[in-house]
């Protein structure tokens, strides 16, 4: 409305400094509900989400994706086969100390994880050939 009357009154030049301050620093009206609205979302949704913290269904802050997705890539700067790199994995999700098992402990790993069909198929490990 200032706006409004500054115009109707002083009829500005273009270049008037004042006025482009004035459109620079209005609010459309429905920006601003918009904006209230979105914090009172936000207020309920974390309310709804703390209440629901310990729920079955409800996913955990540290997942086990997000896991899987950071032992894989720690896997992935061990030097070795692919085959180490799988059975630094495995262990890695079992909560089993890969550097601490024994020489013979790791070969029978390595004899046993060869047979799934997790290693035998990975999903990224090989192109094939057209």
């Amino acid at each position: 409305m200032v706006r409004e009357e500054i115009i109707a009154k002083y009829q500005p030049k273009d270049d008037d400094t004042t006025l482009k301050t004035l459109r620079v620093t209005q609010v459309k009206e429905e920006d601003y509900f918009c904006h209230v609205t979105h914090q009172t979302w936000d207020a309920i949704l974390h309310d709804i989400r703390a209440a629901h913290k310990d729920d079955a269904e409800s996913v955990p802050d540290g997942s086990n994706a997000e896991k899987l997705h950071n032992d894989i890539k720690q896997a992935m700067r061990v030097s070795g086969t692919q085959l180490d790199m799988f059975c630094h994995i495995m262990c890695s999700q079992l909560q089993i100390k890969y550097e601490k098992l024994s020489e013979q402990e790791r070969s029978s790993l390595k004899r046993i994880l060869q047979k799934s069909g997790v290693y035998k198929n990975p999903p990224l490990g090989r192109r094939k050939k057209r």
